[in-house]
Order: C-alpha cells, then sequence, then structure tokens
C-alpha cells in the first residue's frame, strides 16, 4: 500500500479515487517508503551512461554519434534567452511554465490544462511504467523500441509483452493490434522509431491507436516526430480530443537542441494530465527557468529548426552514399540517426572507433545492426573514413 501512495494514477481506465495512505507521518517513515521506492526511481537510469566516457573530451576531438544528439542547437535565439532568465534565476519560474504550456497547447489546438512540462520526456515514460508496473499490468510494445517506460514498468512489476517489427523494421500495426488483449494496460508506440529510424504511414497509425479500446492507455513518443515525413504536422495531437486515453510525449531534446536542458512535455486529456501532474515529483518546474526560456525562443525560430532538419538530410546522405558503395543494408531513416546491419563490418568495430575518438551505438538488443546519430557533414565524412578501415 505504501507505494501506491506514491505512484497510483486514476487514468480513465480505472475510475477509482486516487488512493491515500492513512499512516500517520511516523508510520510513513517507520514503513520506509523512500527506501522501498528507490528501485523505481533510480534502477534503470544507469543505461545512460553506458558509454563511460568523460563528456569533455568532447572538446578534444571526440566525436559523439551515439546519442542522437543536434550537432547545431541551441539557436541563437534559444541562447539569447537562456542567458537573461540566468540573471531571474531567483525566482521560481512559475510564470514561465504558465507562458510555455499556453504556447504549446495553442500550437496543437488544446487548453493549457491539457499539457504537462517535464524534464524531458524521460519523466513521462517513467511515471506511466511506473504506474502500470504497480498496477501489475501488461505493457505491449513493438521491439525492438526506445525501453524507458519499459524498464521502468519492469522494476516495478508489469509484465512486458513484445511485438516483432515487420520485415522493413517498422512497427508492425496489425501485430499490434492482434496482440492487445484483456491483460493489456498500455500500448507503447515510438514512431518514428529508435533504433530502427523507420515510422508508419500517418493514416495507418491513426486508424490503429482509434482501434485500441478506450480502456487501454496508449503512449506514443514521438522524439523525432520533426525529423519525420510530415515533420510536426504528422504528430497523433490531434486525436487528443478524441481519444481520452492518448497520451503523447515530445521532447526538445533533440530537434530543437536542448539534450543538456532538459525540457520535454505531454500532451492528454485533463484527466491524465492531472493524474500526471498529481505523482510528478518535479510539479512542473523541475526544468528550471533556463530551459523554459529556452524552449519558449525556439518554438519562436522555425528557420534554426528548419535548417537543422536540412543539414541533417545532408549528413545522412553522405552516409548512405558510402554505405550503398559498400553494399551495407540500412532502413531509410525518419530521424537524425541511421540504422544499419553491422555484418559488413569487423566485430569489434564499436571499440575500434571508441579508440579513434568515435563513438556510436550497439545495444545489447542489435544483435546484428549499429545505430550511427547524424553530426554535422564534416563529421559524417570524418566517420564514414574511418569506418571504412573496418570493412570486412
Amino acid at each position: 500500500m505504501a507505494t501506491v501512495f506514491l505512484c497510483y494514477f486514476n487514468f480513465p481506465f480505472n475510475q477509482h479515487p486516487i488512493i491515500m495512505s492513512n499512516f500517520s507521518r511516523r508510520q510513513w517513515i517507520q514503513k520506509s517508503l523512500l527506501a522501498s521506492t528507490a528501485l523505481l526511481v533510480a534502477g534503470p537510469a544507469g543505461a545512460y551512461n553506458a558509454s563511460g566516457i568523460d563528456p569533455s573530451s568532447e572538446q578534444n576531438g571526440l566525436l559523439k554519434l551515439n546519442w542522437n544528439e543536434n550537432p547545431y542547437g541551441p539557436s541563437d535565439k534559444a541562447l539569447k534567452a537562456i542567458t537573461q532568465a540566468i540573471k531571474e534565476s531567483n525566482r521560481y519560474p512559475d510564470a514561465v511554465v504558465n507562458e510555455l504550456k499556453s504556447k504549446l497547447a495553442q500550437r496543437f489546438g488544446l487548453k493549457s490544462s491539457q499539457v504537462m512540462l517535464t524534464a524531458g520526456s524521460t519523466e513521462v515514460l517513467s511515471l506511466l511504467g511506473q504506474h502500470v508496473g504497480l498496477k501489475k499490468g501488461e505493457i505491449l510494445t513493438p521491439w525492438p523500441s526506445f525501453p524507458t517506460l519499459i524498464r521502468f514498468g519492469q522494476a516495478c512489476g508489469a509484465s512486458i509483452k513484445k511485438v516483432s517489427l515487420d520485415k522493413n523494421d517498422r512497427l508492425d500495426l496489425n501485430k499490434l493490434k492482434d496482440g492487445i488483449s484483456s491483460s493489456t494496460s498500455l500500448v507503447f508506440v515510438c514512431n518514428p522509431n529508435n533504433p530502427t529510424s523507420t515510422e508508419v504511414d500517418n493514416d495507418d497509425l491513426k486508424s490503429f491507436l482509434r482501434a485500441v479500446p478506450e480502456n487501454v492507455l496508449i503512449c506514443v513518443d514521438e522524439a523525432y516526430i520533426e525529423f519525420s515525413k510530415k515533420g510536426e504536422k504528422g504528430s497523433m495531437a490531434s486525436l487528443i480530443k478524441e481519444l481520452p486515453n492518448l497520451v503523447i510525449c515530445r521532447t526538445f531534446s533533440k530537434a530543437y537542441g536542448l539534450a543538456g536542458l532538459r525540457i520535454g512535455y505531454a500532451l492528454s486529456s485533463k484527466m491524465n494530465i492531472d493524474a500526471l501532474r498529481s505523482r510528478h515529483l518535479g510539479w512542473e518546474i523541475s526544468a528550471g527557468i533556463a530551459p523554459l526560456a529556452g524552449a519558449m525562443a525556439t518554438l519562436d525560430d522555425p528557420e534554426f529548426l528548419k535548417m537543422c532538419v536540412r543539414k541533417n538530410e545532408e549528413g545522412r546522405s553522405i552516409v548512405y552514399k558510402a554505405f550503398d558503395d559498400w553494399g551495407i543494408e540500412y532502413r531509410p531513416s525518419s530521424t537524425n540517426f541511421i540504422y544499419a546491419r553491422s555484418d559488413a563490418f569487423r566485430k569489434n568495430i564499436i571499440s575500434s572507433l571508441q579508440q579513434k575518438n568515435i563513438l556510436i551505438t550497439k545495444w545489447p538488443d542489435m544483435t546484428h545492426h549499429i545505430r550511427i546519430s547524424i553530426g554535422k557533414p564534416n563529421e559524417m565524412k570524418q566517420f564514414v573514413q574511418a569506418a571504412k578501415a573496418y570493412l570486412v
């Protein structure tokens, strides 16, 4: 009962009021609530520093093509706003929180009450994972896909049902639909998908979301939507008014270049946002005034976003051409990274490139693939030149 006090949500499929503990403060402490929930909050986080590389080494020529970061951000407008905001760091950022929520709500045709600000979209994913886990529910997910929600859910006791991708490494919406059962509590959809870089047809995804039963939560992670074929116009946000069980995760980390400032948001029905906010440890001010100001400014800088998308396409084409010349199979990317077969390279390609100060990614589940983030064009030329030496 103790952990329920910290993490229980009253989402639409559960109409019971939020459960509160009857323990006194002394009893609460005696039951060691903080100790009992430490795994839920901190357990999966270690995966984000898997490289073991000192970030400061980037100044010494380290080429970071492993975390899908934007090499061009923050924008000049964002930097100016951040610098100004820091001067006001002695004040809580309530006014900026409300202003950014209002701006985002207007952008998506929603109300401010349907927006929650977080320190990156990771907070939304972790809250949803904990919710399903503590209810001992089931998370249905395509696989491979982004693991944060899955890891937090599993740490809290959720069962995980994985559905394989189609032959082109895209989400198989038919299989996913068939995988929904009476045990399913939440369906996770990452589109475009990480790590495979692929996206599904916009209309097909809308049809799928509409087919999910109303008592099953849907989380759509749109971290890379700006790089997709339709860009932000391909967002599923237009379905929020129609589907009360839909939660959309967005971030300023990727296309907007604010990964280090940690700013993201959730879009959903007011009921879901209220439930998320009531269990959000950061109370919407966890991001701080600087990232809030940076996000505000970068939303008003569409030319910067266009430049980032255009330069990303230029960097991708450099790798595409090399892989085509070398006969390496890869998936056409709708993101700022490329998912490619690793068979044509020596098995030690990751460690070998690391010795040359070039970092790329190979998750444990990526048995036959590697993932290369797209940097600046000159950086991708550097990657191609170095990788060529390790062809089989």
